[in-house]
């Protein structure tokens, strides 16, 4: 049971770094002002990967508090 939480945990982890990296990270002008008046919202690809992220996120917390208590 322990080795299969470790190979979850390794799969979990590559993903969130692939889907963390896979992030746009446009410092545009009115991104970066906090005085701006622009909202953006996250369309398309963007969203799903942001709500992947978080999801798998989770599923990597939840599977760490799994293996420490085992």
């Amino acid at each position: 049971m322990k080795i299969a939480l470790t190979i979850i945990q390794i799969i979990l982890s590559v993903m969130l770094s692939v889907l963390i990296f896979l992030q746009s990270n446009d410092d545009g002008d009115s991104r970066g002002n906090i005085m701006s008046s622009v909202t953006f919202q996250k369309r398309g690809w963007e969203r799903i990967i942001f709500y992947v992220t978080i999801i798998t996120l989770v599923l990597f917390l939840i599977s760490s508090i799994i293996q420490t208590t085992i």
